[in-house]
């Protein structure tokens, strides 16, 4: 390569590196000043004691080949299947079977794979290594394994890659057998339904076109929906706080919902602020945040008031994810209907609970 070619690379990189750092300084600013000047614009009410608040938006991979796509096999010829999920916390757990081996696996729509809790699979010859990031920050180097065999309820998949990360702070904190985390990543070639006020997950055999297989199942009928954008294994939706429009993340493996920290001071007036806490990610690490309720969220005609949210930095999960996010859209926005998603039809749909605001 010419010399000045490898000059202007050089110095393209650095002007991209700048840029990225500029950012994270300006998120970093706008934390402190959130938390220097909160009263000026929202209500604050300051605790002595620092609660931890848990939010485990899945193992976000910067590049993974545990984000492939696939198919399950269905056994007794059914072509739907309820699933129960277990609920501990805020979690979602869904028994399975790994390999032999048996355990509960978070249902976590913000990670980007099959992600296993490396305790239960320290035999399994490990290949690769790439760096993960969670709302925390890294999380570390993951490795990679291949799967003989996943099953849970009615399904059963064959020759999985999965990613290797350990997962003994989720289990400690919540005291059960933890042996990874699942995405959409098994469950987009389905339609899935997810009814988290009755705890209930439901998987629907769907063809090409994204219509169910089975003619006499009633179809979803949705009160609200939106196209699905991007082609990843991710569900991004639109929202609006404070009159803006943001994107967020839907993120069943979240304990609770998060909107970042640059974000402007009309959608920081719409927070009030009760406490400061430690938050826990997918790592080990923790970070002090901001705690409170959002009241002004609003999606499609129909708003969502009091929704627990944290204020923290999301530039590491922008980064992860390929998209700028303004949110994650965890447990208390989950409570608030039944969402249907189809990536084959590329439709994300809602019916809300009854109460909310239209």
């Amino acid at each position: 390569m010419p010399c000045n070619m490898r000059i202007v690379n050089l110095v393209q990189n650095s002007q991209m590196m700048a840029v990225r750092l500029s950012n994270r300084i300006l998120s970093f600013i706008a934390l402190l000043f959130c938390m220097a000047f909160l009263p000026s614009f929202t209500t604050f009410s300051p605790l002595l004691s620092f609660p931890s608040v848990a939010l485990y938006p899945g193992m976000n991979l910067y590049i993974s080949s545990a984000s492939n796509y696939y198919t399950p096999e269905f056994s007794q010829k059914t072509d739907s299947v309820i699933i129960p999920l277990k609920r501990v916390g805020r979690l979602f757990l869904i028994e399975a079977k790994v390999d032999g081996e048996a355990g509960n696996l978070v249902f976590d729509t913000g990670a980007n794979g099959l992600v296993l809790n490396s305790t239960y699979f320290r035999e399994h010859v490990k290949s690769g290594g790439v760096v993960s990031s969670g709302i925390t920050g890294s999380v570390g180097i993951v490795e990679q394994i291949t799967v003989g065999q996943l099953e849970f309820a009615e399904l059963r998949y064959s020759n999985l890659t999965a990613d290797v990360a350990n997962l003994g702070h989720i289990e400690n904190r919540r005291g059960v057998k933890i042996i990874g985390l699942i995405g959409f990543s098994l469950l987009r070639s389905l339609e899935v339904v997810i009814d988290a006020r009755r705890s209930v997950l439901k998987l629907y055999k769907i063809d090409k076109a994204g219509r169910r297989v089975n003619s006499g199942s009633k179809s979803f009928v949705p009160e609200f929906s939106q196209k699905i954008e991007g082609n990843g294994n991710i569900l991004f939706v639109k929202g609006a706080v404070g009159g803006k429009l943001l994107n967020f993340c839907i993120d069943t493996g979240a304990e609770t919902n998060a909107i970042s920290a640059d974000l402007n001071k009309k959608v920081m007036s719409t927070i009030v602020i009760t406490r400061r806490a430690s938050l826990k990610g997918a790592g080990a690490a923790g970070s002090e945040v901001l705690f409170g309720r959002m009241s002004d969220f609003v999606i499609g005609s129909r708003k969502i008031s009091e929704m627990e949210t944290v204020i923290t930095n999301l530039d590491g999960l922008s980064e992860a994810y390929g998209t700028h996010i303004d949110g994650l859209l965890g447990s208390g926005f989950l409570e608030s209907g039944v969402l249907c998603v189809n990536f084959l039809s590329g439709q994300f749909g809602m019916r809300f609970t009854k109460g909310e605001k239209q």
